[in-house]
């Protein structure tokens, strides 16, 4: 399945034996020698009758705590065969509620979290002003961690190398366990167009809780409202940083095909 462009293989495990080792996960996520992906998720057992338990890893083989439209694409999935318009996913930052309404799947990502313990920083410091390389990072948590850089521009946007950036600024040591990395600016209509780089994957057309962490950090800056249109290279995702202090993700979602592992 896909949000934009941003793709994810689905093994439900509920079950079957589990698939989590780390070389196979490496394989199966490879777009010349396995199938192809951005992130694998997995669909596990759980004790609670009507929640569904998800587990998400990168394309390298790491396991991620937040991945918005992978969440998505999920949700949509278990929602169609249960034959409902919400549930509960279960994962390792927490339980993230969704629904569909209007052919939109949209998914509760929980609030954000600003501590430098909570990004995680390797040292103190003001994550709302994070110095890295020439840049300027906005940091925090959406589950995983995220550096937002806002540029003046789209023409500075759009010319930025980010297979050359990207990996330094993932792998700066500020980070101990790395971060995903997004560049941004507002548009002239006021909504935001977003480039990414992704922990443990790259480029990818589309990033959930990136588009929620710039949301985020463009709203605290006074860039945007609590609600905008986040524009990425695969199409447009809707966020909206509720009163209660948790984030939502709305978008499109589609199912590429399905198959059986021999």
């Amino acid at each position: 399945m896909h949000g934009l462009g941003n793709d994810f293989i689905i093994f439900d495990n509920q079950n079957n034996p589990k698939i989590h080792d780390t070389n196979f996960l490496r394989k199966i996520s490879d777009r010349r020698f396995g199938i192809g992906c951005d992130q694998v998720m997995t669909i596990e057992d759980t004790l609670i009758p009507e929640n569904f338990k998800i587990k998400m890893y990168n394309s390298d083989g790491s396991e991620t705590g937040a991945c918005g439209n992978g969440s998505r694409c999920v949700a949509d999935l278990l929602m169609n065969k249960n034959n409902i318009n919400s549930l509960i996913l279960e994962t390792i930052s927490g339980n993230l509620k969704c629904f569909k309404s209007n052919n939109l799947v949209t998914v509760n990502m929980g609030k954000p979290k600003f501590k430098w313990t909570d990004v995680p920083l390797s040292i103190e410091t003001d994550p709302q002003h994070v110095k890295l390389g020439n840049f300027d990072a906005f940091c925090l948590s959406m589950g995983n961690p995220h550096a937002v850089i806002f540029l003046n521009n789209s023409g500075e946007l759009e010319s930025l190398d980010l297979n050359n950036v990207g990996p330094k600024l993932e792998k700066h040591s500020l980070f101990p366990e790395f971060s995903n990395i997004e560049f941004a600016c507002v548009l002239n209509d006021g909504s935001i167009r977003m480039r990414v780089w992704e922990r443990g994957v790259g480029v990818t057309m589309a990033c959930g809780s990136g588009a929620c962490a710039t949301l985020v950090a463009a709203s605290s800056l006074n860039k945007s409202p609590k609600q905008n249109k986040i524009t990425l290279d695969g199409g447009h995702l809707v966020v909206n940083w509720l009163d209660d202090g948790s984030v939502t993700l709305a978008g499109d979602v589609e199912k590429v095909f399905e198959g059986t592992l021999g």
